[in-house]
């Protein structure tokens, strides 16, 4: 059992050191800084709404507009 043990904590150093672990931290990094990022727009979105909800309003419009048209487009394709 001590052998088998052995074993795997061997297994493990060798795949921590020839593994993807530096891919994994900069991936964990790059989710941390989207998250935190997507956070502060959601919140400025959130603040522009409360201060000038017609412009809001009129934006978000807008945006129904130009996605609608875009999909039709894409739809035909």
């Amino acid at each position: 059992m001590a052998k088998d043990e052995d074993e795997i904590h061997r297994l493990k150093g060798r795949l921590q050191s020839e593994g993807a672990g530096s891919i994994t931290d900069l991936s964990n990094q790059a989710v941390k800084w989207l998250v935190m990022e997507s956070q502060r727009f959601t919140r400025s979105a959130r603040e522009f709404t409360e201060e000038r909800p017609f412009i809001s309003l009129l934006l978000a419009f807008q945006i129904g507009v130009a996605v609608g048209r875009w999909r039709a487009r894409h739809a035909k394709h």
